[in-house]
């Protein structure tokens, strides 16, 4: 019997040592910040059924870090936002069927506050976004908190995007039809953190479950 229970002591020991010399990335929380994001193809555009080439959508993503929201819309060409072209994201939180938010960027870039009454459309700004051009994408960054998320956010959100040249007129839209659909659960409030809290939780059950069986042996 000694030699079981040593035998049980040694595995459980070289089991906790190897969890504890794995790689880093498997075991910490992810880091919330603006880099770590997890992303999320929402569909494809037509190719050449906008022009200029800069504001021809070719592809929308979504992607998270579990404290900012980011879209990225990858163009035919260059996107260049400017005060005679914009690109929108544009977002129903609420499951009205109608946009409650949107993200711009153009000349003066930003997260609005949409109101829709009729025909009629007003926006307030509401706080600053991070746009940034790589390549033949554009990436809108916002904070989650600036759109209420969690307990502002409906189970879906819906979005659309939009590019515009000049600023009143339209040039492309992705879907060309309805909108893209996005489980809110797609966006995260703790990435990455499961492995960290499960894999010593095993090891703990695992550890109690034969002590205390020793016990009643005894």
């Amino acid at each position: 019997m000694d030699n079981q229970k040593t035998g049980i002591r040694h595995f459980l020991f070289f089991l906790l040592i190897s969890i504890l010399i794995l790689p880093n990335a498997t075991l910490s929380p992810a880091k919330k910040t603006k880099d770590d994001f997890i992303k999320t193809l929402l569909g494809e555009d037509p190719k050449k059924d906008a022009s200029p080439a800069s504001v021809d959508i070719l592809k929308v993503y979504i992607a998270n870090n579990g404290t900012h929201f980011r879209v990225i819309i990858n163009c035919r060409a260059k996107p260049a936002p400017s005060s005679v072209r914009a690109y929108i994201v544009w977002l129903d939180t609420t499951g009205r069927d109608t946009p409650d938010y949107c993200l711009i960027a153009e000349g003066t870039s930003g997260l609005y506050k949409v109101t829709v009454e009729g025909d009629s459309v007003e926006f307030e700004y509401q706080a600053p976004i991070e746009v940034k051009i790589t390549h033949k994408s554009i990436y809108l960054t916002a904070d989650l908190d600036d759109i209420g998320y969690l307990d502002g956010v409906k189970k879906s959100v819906g979005v659309v995007v939009t590019t515009h040249q000049p600023v009143d007129q339209l040039k492309d839209r992705a879907p060309d039809s309805d909108v893209y659909d996005v489980d809110r659960e797609v966006i995260p409030e703790l990435p990455g953190f499961t492995p960290f809290v499960f894999i010593p939780s095993v090891v703990l059950s695992v550890y109690v479950i034969y002590r205390r069986k020793f016990k009643e042996e005894k």
